[in-house]
Order: C-alpha cells, then structure tokens, then sequence
C-alpha cells in the first residue's frame, strides 16, 4: 500500500508545473478555496506501490467530513489501468492525463452556481445531485433558491424520507433548517452553512487554503 511520504514524492512535479495545487495529505486541491472543494485523491490500494488518482469535487457547506466519492472518477489512462509508484517511466503520461483533462474541467467549477450546473444528468448520470434531496437541500439554501429548499425539507418531515438511510442528515435537516425555512430566516441558514463549512475546513486540514466568501444566499438578499 503506498504511503502519503510516496504520494508527496511522487507528486512534486506536478505541484511545481501548476501553482494553484497543493497537496494535502493525499489530496492534490485546486486553489482557490472557496465554497467548493475540487482535486484529485491519490488513493492507495492492495497493491504495495500502486496509485489510485481519483478526481472528486464537492461541497463543502455540508455537515459531513469523509471523503465523497459521490461524484468524481478514478482516472484511467488507455495503455494501463493502473499506476505504479515504483515506476517513474510511467509518471509523465500520468501527469499528462491529469493536466490536459482532469485539471481543466474542474478548473472551470469556482461557483456553487457552476458546481450545480456542472453535476447533471449527463456527468453523473444515476449520481446527479438532484437525486440526492438531502445534500441538493444544502446547495438550494447556498444558493438563495429557498422555495425548493423549503419544499424537500416538508417532503421529508411529512414522509419522514431519508430518516432511516441518513438519519444524522435527516434530523439537522427536518430540526434545524426546517423551522429557518419556514421562518424565511436567511441570516440564521447562512450563519448554520458558514458553521458546517468551518467544521469541514478544519477537518479535512483546509484552514491555510480557505478563502471565506459570502454565499450567493447573503448576496442576493443584500
């Protein structure tokens, strides 16, 4: 399995080619930091010297830490499905890979707007947010779209969808955003997004890279 001193080793020249990367830990982020967290996770795997590059991108004013791997993908080349660490012949074509067709596409997503449009139907199909209502809920509030918000956060207290499969989720959702929603609170729904995104800065080791900005929730009411 290949450690995170082989991941940093191994990534050097690829974190010196582009400037807006920076390793964490396994994670190789594209900055900025804002809203939306993009890069690729260098897993590990049965394999003592082997490297799994996985591009991800997500949100990061949710209540949850862990790795997603909701939507992203292992990335492949044609000549071998897999990289080994212990082969450097190998690392340009790698490193190709990851710049010519990784970076760019996520390079692209900055806005929780963009980061909605761009996780559709024809991207993730079977995985598009809109499949999700207990995470999608969190991007309608981000983005001011509070009538949505509102409608799946009464579906699921009625129907009490999702409390079985989520139910950490479902009770902030039903408890604390609920009664914001009704009320039509937007300080308090930014101020319990704001508290989230920290949680998730500081958790995954964020805190050097992250740039508060407001939500388009804030903007739009000022």
């Amino acid at each position: 399995m290949t450690t995170v001193r082989q991941v940093k080793k191994a990534m050097q020249p690829l974190l010196q080619r582009n400037p807006d990367l920076v390793l964490v830990g396994r994670f190789v982020v594209i900055k900025p930091v804002h809203h939306i967290l993009r890069g690729v996770y260098i897993d590990a795997s049965s394999v003592a010297s082997q490297f799994v590059p996985i591009w991800s991108i997500n949100f990061l004013f949710g209540p949850s830490v862990a790795f997603d791997r909701i939507w992203g993908r292992q990335v492949r080349l044609a000549s071998t499905g897999f990289w080994r660490g212990d082969d450097p012949a190998t690392y340009k074509e790698w490193f190709d890979e990851i710049e010519q067709n990784v970076l760019p596409l996520l390079r692209q997503v900055q806005s929780i707007d963009e980061f909605a449009a761009f996780n559709s139907k024809e991207r993730f199909d079977g995985q598009q947010l809109e499949l999700f209502d207990y995470l999608k809920i969190y991007v309608d509030i981000a983005r001011g779209d509070l009538d949505s918000a509102l409608k799946a956060s009464d579906h699921m207290k009625t129907t009490g969808r999702n409390s079985s499969d989520v139910p950490n989720i479902f009770d902030q959702i039903t408890n604390t955003l609920h009664p914001m929603l009704v009320a039509n609170d937007h300080a308090a729904l930014a101020q319990v997004l704001r508290a989230w995104e920290q949680y998730q800065v500081k958790g995954r080791k964020l805190e050097e890279l992250w740039e508060p900005t407001p939500f388009p929730l804030e903007l739009r009411v000022a």
